[in-house]
Parts: structure tokens; sequence; C-alpha cells
């Protein structure tokens, strides 16, 4: 395939996260404002004009700042949080070594938040009204690349690849295919990793998703 095949492809793929991501976050709002939540839907709606204003930009572009990366994730992860019962814990972790050059730092626009979505909907589904998900999300460097983990402390994988993909509105197969794409499909390590984590006796203590993510600075 061309570099300029290439290119087109890598625009599609990012086209197909906006429209899915913001009828999302407007659906939340709206189940709000049926439930009477006046006030709750005038921060939604004041997050969302946020929100949507970096989706806007950000799909607009092959690469964004991994600082406004990081901060679509929060917005859209307090969103959710808010549809739950008592909520959720979560924590945003971030390399030292990263923290002065975040805006310095690119990544492919909402890389993060499809495998956010599936920890949320799916992976704390069961936690919904106790109060007790936890979500995290780790940025670190490793070997000239981006590490970056989401981990919920749900049930674990439940659904087949076919039907988390289906679910999420948006497959992973597209965040592997940009993944793919923009390290010119010459490396060798698995890019995207989903499992289950268990513990000695087998019992499922939640789910992690990993990305690799080339490190590009300018």
């Amino acid at each position: 395939m061309s570099s300029n095949e290439l290119s087109l492809r890598y625009d599609l793929l990012n086209s197909q996260m906006n429209p899915h991501f913001i009828n999302n976050a407007i659906q939340s709002i709206c189940n709000s404002i049926t439930k009477g939540n006046v006030n709750q839907s005038i921060n939604w709606l004041n997050r969302l004009s946020r929100l949507y204003g970096l989706v806007q930009k950000s799909t607009k572009c092959k690469m964004i700042d991994l600082l406004d990366e990081i901060e679509i994730s929060r917005l859209y992860i307090e969103l959710q949080k808010d549809l739950f019962d008592k909520g959720f814990k979560y924590t945003i972790k971030i390399d030292e070594a990263l923290k002065d050059d975040l805006q310095y730092t690119k990544v492919p626009p909402l890389i993060f938040q499809p495998l956010i979505e599936n920890a949320i909907l799916h992976g704390l589904k069961g936690k919904k009204r106790t109060g007790k998900g936890e979500l995290t999300i780790s940025i670190t460097l490793e070997k000239e690349m981006l590490y970056v983990c989401i981990t919920d402390n749900g049930d674990g994988i439940t659904k087949t690849k076919s039907e988390l993909n289906e679910s999420s509105g948006i497959s992973l197969e597209n965040i592997n295919e940009r993944l793919k794409i923009i390290n010119g499909n010459q490396c060798e390590k698995k890019l995207l990793h989903v499992r289950t984590l268990r513990n000695d006796t087998g019992m499922a203590l939640g789910t992690r998703s990993c990305l690799r993510v080339p490190l590009i600075q300018i």
C-alpha cells in the first residue's frame, strides 16, 4: 500500500471516531434530562461543550498533543462517572519523565477512548450501584514507546472479541490499524493487548487493556 493510500486509510479510521463518541455523550445527557436532573444536565452540557471542541479539533488531525488526549479522557470519564449511582474511583498516572512534555508528545486522536469506554460500560457495569468500581489509566515510557494501560476491577472479559468490537461501536481493530500505520507496519511487538486479570486461584480481578504507541515528540 502506498504512503498516500495509508494516509487516506488513516484519515478514514480517524473520522469514524467522532460521531460515535459525541453520540454517546449526548445520549448520556438525554438520559439525565429525562430523570429531571436539571443542574447535573447543565453541568454536563458545559463539559460536553469543552469535550466537543477538543474532539472536533482532534479528529481533523493525524496526531494531537498527549495533553489534549488526556483531557478528552478525563472529561469523558467524568461524564460517565456521574451516570453511576454512586460513582466510581479513577486515577490517571503519568510517568514523571513525561509530565513536562505532554504538549510536545503526539498521539493518534481518541486512541484511549474506546478502551476507556469498554472498561467503564462493560468492566465496571456490575459495580454501578456499589460505588466500588475503580479505573486506572497509566502512561509510562518504555524503550521509545508510550505504554498506556487502562485497568478496571470488574469481572474480566465476559464478551468475545467480536462482541466487544460490536458493543463498543468502534472496533478494537480500528485502534490496532491506526497504530500499525503510524508504526509503518514495522513493529514486531503486539501493539494492543486486552486480557483478564486473575488472582492465584483463577478468580477474575478485572480487565487490562494496553497500547504501545510510538514516542513522537515535537
